[in-house]
């Protein structure tokens, strides 16, 4: 085992969550998912109303979403392939998916999953400056887009005249949290000077945040020097690779989503173009704050309430969500295990 590998499975144990916090965690998430599917949903409509909709889909839209489930799949890792050129785009499946699995699968598995990419890299021959960088690339990138779509969606229902004043409000809101961000990453990533005046700019607000809910604050001044030491040579030669990458990356999820709609006849006739991205970006931003492992439960309810809102009928709209996550979330768990378990048979054979 090299120096690298061995550095980055240090870090991959270190990131591990606390045992208690991830009790307490599980505990919540189960809570919360048992809530919505068995208590919240059947308020929607019935499992069997949804199920006969299932039931009725014609071959043709079965194999639609077979193909954009595979679609999906099959674009998720050039993210790393943005980053790092030089990287096999089966080193970058086995990077990527085996992270998505982590994440999305262990209480708070957001911080175990970064190591779990790491370690990978350093398996795969990346040096840790580059593996840092890629990963805090994706990261902020993921960011980005997370915080922007839905302000996107919002702006384009408020044009379409569909909206309020709340509506605008929270678009704009949303617009300036992300301008405020680029242009706070654009300073940073100039010089290590501009990283640390960004960084003692949001060190106050950060410690204040934290004391409210009693944790130690991180050091946002070391951290985002550090992000600039490793990622502004990377962004600042591949920024258009990573934008590309990362809105496919975060939009196959939508075409899936899509094809469910227009396989149970909702889309276009009950839900425009712009309402079903609304619907999903608004629910995708649920994920960002890691209640239940992969969002499920509180995404899943956010969904089904915003397309009922937007239209569609009760029962279709817990059919469209099942079919989602059938066909987006659970394959790339699968698919994630099979990665992880790849990567793990490839380095006992290598020891």
């Amino acid at each position: 085992m090299n120096a690298e590998s061995s550095s980055a499975e240090s870090s991959l144990a270190e990131k591990r969550p606390s045992p208690k916090r991830a009790i307490i965690t599980a505990v919540i998430g189960l809570i919360v998912m048992v809530a919505v599917f068995a208590f919240l949903f059947p308020q929607f409509a019935n499992y069997g109303q949804a199920f006969e909709q299932l039931e009725r889909l014609n071959w043709w839209w079965v194999l639609a979403l077979v193909a954009s489930s595979l679609l999906n799949i099959f674009v998720y890792p050039f993210t790393v392939r943005a980053a790092l050129p030089y990287v096999r785009y089966r080193q970058a499946f086995v990077q990527r998916q085996a992270g998505f699995l982590v994440s999305n699968v262990l209480p708070g598995g957001g911080a175990f999953a970064v190591g779990t990419q790491y370690a990978i890299l350093a398996r795969y021959g990346v040096n840790r400056g580059a593996a840092a960088a890629a990963v805090s690339a994706d990261a902020v990138w993921t960011y980005l887009m997370t915080l922007g779509t839905p302000a996107v969606a919002v702006i384009l229902i408020v044009l379409e005249g569909r909206s309020t004043a709340g509506f605008l409000t929270i678009a704009i809101l949303g617009f300036l949290v992300v301008i405020f961000s680029v242009i706070g990453l654009t300073i940073a990533l100039r010089s290590e000077a501009g990283a640390a005046r960004i960084g003692h700019f949001l060190q106050k607000p950060v410690d204040r945040l934290y004391h409210l809910i009693r944790k130690s604050p991180p050091d946002v001044v070391r951290a985002l020097v550090n992000f600039y030491g490793n990622a502004h040579e990377l962004v600042t030669q591949r920024w258009r690779q990573l934008t590309v990458t990362n809105i496919a990356a975060q939009l196959t999820p939508f075409v899936v989503l899509v094809v469910a709609l227009l396989a149970l006849g909702v889309f276009p006739q009950s839900i425009t173009f712009v309402e079903a991205f609304a619907a999903y970006s608004i629910a995708i931003l649920l994920v960002s704050f890691p209640i239940t492992p992969g969002g499920l439960g509180t995404v899943d309810a956010a969904l089904v309430a915003l397309l009922v809102a937007f239209g569609a009928e009760n029962a279709t709209a817990v059919a469209a969500d099942l079919v989602w996550r059938l066909v987006w979330f659970l394959p790339q768990l699968l698919v994630g295990a099979g990665a992880l378990a790849w990567f793990s048979f490839q380095r006992r054979r290598s020891r």
